[in-house]
């Protein structure tokens, strides 16, 4: 994928249950130019995600307690400094991605079933980002 120069200081955090998963996305974004910073789940917090001044999160929704991450979701979208923050909500369970799309549309989050394409990972990044830079994402909480 081209590199693009608006790239070189996004920084993206990257939740992932997997902390292998989670470093090669980081990798992967590291290659593109972008600074990926990865948290564990259980460190996770709107504090954390504020704190890292982010440009976009990406938050892997596991086979666990799916209401938590969605009442994290609602927290980001009700704090001033993060209601905005482009949100990519990937996971391995498509049924469960489905179950929860309206919620996730309805919070401003994109939707990324794994395993994902290369092009597919960018692709959402870039429509995050671009969308971030134009509008507010929705307050559904």
């Amino acid at each position: 994928m081209h590199k693009q120069t608006d790239m070189y200081t996004k920084r993206v955090i990257v939740v992932d249950h997997d902390t292998e998963t989670a470093q090669l996305m980081a990798e992967l974004l590291r290659s593109e130019g972008f600074a990926p910073l990865c948290y564990p789940t259980w460190l996770l917090s709107i504090a954390s995600i504020e704190q890292a001044q982010a440009n976009l999160l990406i938050l892997e929704l596991g086979i666990g307690d799916p209401g938590a991450a969605l009442d994290l979701l609602c927290e980001l979208r009700r704090n001033y400094h993060t209601r905005a923050l482009p949100v990519i909500v990937d996971s391995t369970d498509d049924r469960l991605l489905d179950r929860l799309a309206e919620p996730l549309r309805e919070l401003g989050c994109v939707r990324l079933a794994k395993p994902f394409k290369l092009d597919d990972f960018f692709l959402s990044i870039s429509v995050c980002l671009d969308a971030g830079r134009s509008q507010t994402q929705p307050l559904a909480c």
